[in-house]
């Protein structure tokens, strides 16, 4: 508002009103089962606590029970959430490209799920939550004379090497508090020049995972074991 109109020979007054137009910067007033998901996932996947999500949201811990009952039940969500974007092999995708594609999907959610290689290793059951995308890389497989048990092999053995590789990886990513990452304190660790590991730049990405998927494919060209 602006100034008022006084009587005569008084002093002008200016008026201001504060007017509440809507929730306060940042608080949110509604969620959906779908935001929790995506705050969780901000958090880690393995590290988030309800607690967290709940103030990402802008809420009260207790609405995050509203809609998941446990920590448990929110992490699942977002496993079932990771797990909807693997991609699948066509019907006539040779073996060997389809367990290629298998290990590739495996080292994507990890670098873009953050957590997610841990929280795999940490749910026993987590594989029964892309029950059907399993199905799908098996019937490429079994088409191609392969078993049930020896698809299942395949498939469990890749997918714990692309998840363990992943997490080696990672900690050389990690920056510490004196600003090193893991392999440079790896390096720093490394005090003869005849030491049989020599840490090089590419440990910290896919390199190393992609010779071991090349190694496991080649073996199973001459041996495929049953799960």
């Amino acid at each position: 508002m602006g100034d008022l109109i006084n009587a005569p020979g008084e002093r002008h007054t200016s008026v201001r009103r504060i007017v509440s137009t809507g929730p306060k910067p940042g608080r949110k007033a509604t969620f959906t089962a779908h935001d929790a998901v995506d705050a969780a996932i901000a958090e880690g996947i393995d590290r988030f606590t309800l607690s967290a999500v709940a103030e990402r949201l802008g809420v009260v811990t207790a609405a995050i029970y509203r809609i998941f009952p446990s920590r448990e039940d929110l992490a699942i969500a977002c496993l079932d959430r990771a797990g909807s974007t693997i991609k699948t092999p066509e019907p006539d995708l040779h073996w060997r490209d389809s367990l290629r594609l298998w290990a590739n999907e495996c080292w994507r959610l990890c670098e873009e799920y953050p957590g997610l290689n841990r929280a795999v290793f940490a749910h026993p059951a987590a594989t029964t939550r892309i029950e059907s995308v399993v199905a799908r890389y098996g019937e490429n497989l079994v088409s191609q004379g392969k078993t049930v048990r020896q698809s299942m092999f395949a498939l469990d053995f890749l997918g714990d090497t692309v998840f363990a590789s992943h997490l080696g990886v990672e900690a050389l990513r990690t920056i510490h508090e004196n600003g090193k990452t893991g392999l440079d304190l790896m390096r720093d660790a490394v005090v003869s020049e005849d030491a049989l590991f020599q840490p090089e730049e590419s440990w910290a990405g896919r390199t190393i995972m992609d010779t071991k998927v090349e190694f496991i494919l080649l073996g199973l060209e001459q041996h495929w074991p049953e799960f």
